[in-house]
């Protein structure tokens, strides 16, 4: 499985054409990294990165208001003889500033960089949240908006839930209120793919489970209804899981064991069904399961494969 496309917003100050346009050149080059970088002027604003001349006549002044708000710097002066982290000599070139550029920007997280606890995102599309009117969600270059009304998500058109699944905990995410005028005259055109909170956490817990909730190490779970979920969204493996779910009560260890899964795997799929609101918990034993599929659940294991272009029992035909 290929690693999600990251986004990263570059600002520059005070770059003459030639720096201008090897950043150009360097950010672009970042694309076999699985990073998508857009590149803007700095106006003060938050930003993964702010290359900087200080050679220029503003970079005092723009340097303390970087450092201010906590923005990562890449300094390009005449003064520096050699290169060093985050500091290059004038006429640097491509090679030079993409590898700036790449360790800059994925460098490990420092104490402030991350959310501790629920990323924003999650907290406002947990069934038990209950946010009022429409959230726009900005972080760097990536722009998504959560309609609590619909329970569902709005992203740009290259953007996949696996991008913002990778992205979730970064601690640079904004939160604006919007109404629904403003969304429908300037981001409905920007944002016109949907996605339900059950896919998206569905999508969490396939690629990013740490962030799940555990749920209870006991507890019995059934799904209340199919997942509104779309072949590309689960792994053909979680899909027995998830029909036997829909039928009737599991536990995570009776499930693994029954579908052949990994239980870490099995407990992110209860997690995600609790987050979305689809679980039914019990707390009652829950009996093993037969050891032959009844005539009633084979037929509908049978549909579940047809919908997803799958051959589920084809092992206990041969």
């Amino acid at each position: 499985m290929n690693t999600p496309i990251r986004s990263f917003q570059i600002a520059a100050l005070g770059l003459d054409l030639l720096h201008q346009t090897r950043l150009k050149l360097a950010s672009s080059l970042l694309l076999a990294e699985r990073m998508d970088v857009t590149l803007a002027a700095w106006s003060g604003q938050r930003v993964d990165l702010l290359v900087l001349s200080l050679d220029h006549a503003a970079s005092t002044a723009a340097l303390a208001d970087a450092r201010a708000l906590g923005v990562p710097t890449l300094l390009i002066a005449r003064r520096f003889s050699a290169t060093a982290p985050g500091q290059l000599p004038h006429g640097a070139t491509v090679r030079d500033i993409n590898e700036q550029l790449s360790t800059l920007l994925l460098r490990a997280p420092e104490t402030a960089d991350v959310v501790q606890g629920t990323p924003l995102l999650m907290q406002l599309a947990r069934h038990d949240a209950q946010p009022a009117g429409l959230h726009l969600l900005q972080r760097g270059g990536m722009t998504l908006l959560v309609d609590p009304a619909t329970r569902s998500i709005a992203l740009p058109a290259a953007t996949t839930l696996a991008e913002v699944a990778a992205q979730l905990d970064d601690a640079t995410w904004s939160l604006t209120a919007i109404d629904a005028e403003t969304f429908r005259h300037q981001y409905a055109y920007r944002l016109p793919q949907r996605h339900s909170f059950e896919a998206l956490f569905f999508c969490i817990a396939r690629h990013r489970p740490e962030l799940m909730p555990a749920p209870a190490a006991q507890a019995s779970l059934q799904l209340r209804q199919w997942p509104d979920l779309s072949a590309d969204d689960v792994p053909g493996t979680w899909l027995l899981a998830i029909a036997r779910l829909h039928a009737r009560p599991w536990r995570a260890t009776a499930l693994a064991s029954a579908c052949r899964m990994p239980q870490d795997t099995v407990q992110s799929l209860f997690s995600a069904a609790l987050a979305s609101g689809l679980a039914l918990t019990q707390d009652a034993p829950v009996p093993p399961s037969p050891p032959r599929a009844e005539t009633n659940d084979s037929r509908f294991f049978s549909w579940v494969a047809r919908r997803f272009g799958l051959t589920l029992f084809q092992g206990a035909a041969s």
